[in-house]
Order: C-alpha cells, then structure tokens, then sequence
C-alpha cells in the first residue's frame, strides 16, 4: 500500500548522499599538466581538475620534512587521499595538517582541515565525528564570512540530518545550501544539492519532485561532465523512480551509473550501483540475483574503505539468503551486519535490516 511504499521509501532515501570535499573537482580531464612543483595551490589545482591521483604519486616523491613544514601542502594531499579512496592516509595526514595550523593560529586553514576531516568520517560512515568536524567549520565560516565554505558545510550538515531521517530539516537545509550555491554561481554545488533533494523528497514521500530534482542534478554533472556526480544522480534517480514505477527503467539507468563510475575512477560510487541493484532485486523477489549484487558491491566497498556501505551490502546479503532459504548462511550475516551497523551508530539502516529481516518470507 501507499504507506507501506512510503515508509520502504523513507528507509532508502538516506542512502547515496552527496557531500562537499572543500574545492571539490568540477571536470574529471584526461591528461594532467605534466610539471608541477610541491606548492600548495598547484597540488589544489590537480585535484580540483580531477587529477587526484597524480598528486598522491608526486607526493611520494617528497621528502616527509617537506610535508611537516607546510600544513597548507600536506592538508591538499589528504585531500588527494580521500579522493581515491585512501580514507585512514587521509585522516592522519589532515589531522597533522590541523595540529599545524592550530599552532599558527590560522583559523581559515583550521577551517579547510576540520572540513576535510568531517568529509571523511562521513565517507566511512561515521556520522557523529562528521557532526563534530562539520560544527566547528560552520562556526569558523561564518566568523570569516565564508559563503563558499558555508554553502559546503550547509550542504554535509544536510546530509547527517538525511541519515537521521529528519527529512523536513534536510530540505530546509538544502534549501539554504541551494541559494548559496547560486549566488556563488557554483555549478557542482548546486547538482550536490539537488541529487540530495531527491533523496529528501523521497523521504517525504515526493517521488515525483524527488525525479525533478535528481535530473536537475543530472543535467548539470553530464553538462560538467563530472562522471562521478552523474553516477550518483543516476543512482538517486533509479531510487526514486522504482516508487513511481518498478520496471526496466531504472537498470537503463544503473546500466548507465555503471558506467559513469568506471569513467571516474570511482570504486565507492560503481559500488553504490551493486548496493541499489541488490535492493531493486529484492524488490522484485530475485534473491539469488541481489545476494550476488550485494556481494559484489560489499568487496567494492571494501576496496573503497567505506565502512557503511559495507555494512549495508552485508545485510541486503542476510536478507536474500534467508529468503531463498539458506538460514545458517543469512543467521552468520545477520550477526555480523547487525554488529557492523551498531558499531557506526547507522540507527537508520539497522531499522530497515530488521523489517526487513522480519518481513514474512515470501510477501
């Protein structure tokens, strides 16, 4: 029924949220500048031109003193980290760079590497120390008057109230984070918005404005051709969409997020697509189908460090093997989905694991 629909749809919407690294790339291009010296700002240029990977490579050129030295170049590697994945390097790279900071008392910089920390935390599923990092850049931005770092902070904020499942506050956010991505005339923030909206409305049970917002921010990553956004809005659209109508549209579209990722690069986003084709198999009673889904998506996550999403392909798994009728197998993944979940505090996806888990085998 129509509250039974809306409620599933509530527990999904959470899922495949878009967070703002700080300066966070608009273009992935083909072929990086080939010189570059350790300074900062050429490092900030190379990741923000999607070129991530060669900063990592020519940072392990560098002697470690380089580094100590100069916490504005170590806090553009942990960036450089986090975009290809390498979350606990990043971490402790920033962390670094933060302490640096504090002891020249440059609050600006304090604010990039608390934003960079925050993002993290929140790419491996850890909400609470997201909330911590992302506070103290809110307070800073608005201190410096920051709106570029405001419209960031506004739009992650958001993102923590969606896995909360405090949709009506996540809208409100976003609507805010939506105005300041257009006075600055930022395009990647203002598709990070709308994919996020989608996810809001759907949550709210808006599938049809959830549709329009996510190809809002559809259009705008193909305009950018920022392939790792457009995965995720494709991700977000197939999501929505399957509320409207189950049916051969939504595997157009993760055929299509599918390929975007592998475009980017982008292990954490082409496991997102294994993650929604497993629930979407569910859905239509092929339990065989999204266990192997899952289980391809959980080994990408892995590889991607993302803890959540780990947990999350772990308890699609248990539930398609207790509904094809293997309990022995889906009573192992149960245990360790349900430590996983509590573990990260995912209050959310552990209540859809155990309604789903309950749901009478075979309805």
């Amino acid at each position: 029924g129509t509250a039974s629909s809306k409620r599933l749809a509530t527990a999904a919407a959470r899922r495949g949220r878009c967070w703002r690294w700080p300066n966070h790339p608009g273009c992935v291009n083909s072929q990086p500048p080939s010189h570059i010296s350790a300074e900062p700002g050429q490092f900030r240029r190379l990741i923000d031109t999607g070129h991530a990977d060669e900063v990592v490579r020519r940072a392990d050129e560098l002697d470690d003193g380089v580094l100590r030295d100069c916490p504005e170049l170590e806090l553009e590697l942990a960036r450089a980290q986090a975009r290809t994945g390498k979350f606990e390097r990043a971490t402790a790279l920033a962390t670094t760079a933060l302490w640096g900071f504090r002891v020249r008392r440059d609050l600006r910089g304090q604010m990039r590497a608390n934003l960079v920390l925050g993002g993290v935390a929140f790419e491996q599923g850890h909400p609470h120390a997201a909330e911590h990092h992302f506070g103290l850049v809110r307070v800073l931005a608005t201190s410096l008057d920051d709106r570029k770092v405001q419209s960031q902070v506004t739009n992650n904020l958001a993102c923590l109230a969606l896995q909360r499942g405090d949709f009506d506050a996540a809208e409100a956010l976003l609507q805010s984070a939506l105005k300041l991505a257009r006075d600055l005339a930022d395009l990647r923030a203002q598709a990070e918005v709308y994919h996020n909206m989608n996810l809001a409305y759907r949550g709210l049970g808006r599938f049809e404005a959830g549709a329009k917002a996510g190809n809002q921010a559809l259009s705008i990553g193909e305009e950018l051709q920022d392939w790792s956004m457009v995965a995720l809005a494709l991700c977000g659209l197939a999501e929505t969409t399957s509320w409207i109508e189950l049916g051969s549209d939504q595997d157009a579209l993760l055929d299509r997020a599918t390929e975007s990722a592998r475009i980017a690069g982008d292990v954490a986003r082409e496991a997102m697509v294994g993650r929604v084709r497993a629930v979407l198999f569910l859905r239509r009673k092929h339990h065989d189908a999204a266990y192997q889904q899952a289980l391809g998506a959980r080994e990408l996550a892995e590889k991607a460090q993302h803890d959540l999403l780990t947990a999350e392909c772990t308890a699609i798994m248990a539930v398609a093997k207790r509904r094809a009728g293997d309990t022995a197998e889906a009573a192992k993944l149960k245990e360790e989905a349900t430590v996983a979940l509590y573990r990260l505090k995912a209050h959310l996806e552990a209540d859809w694991f155990e309604r789903e888990w309950a749901a009478k085998i075979g309805s």
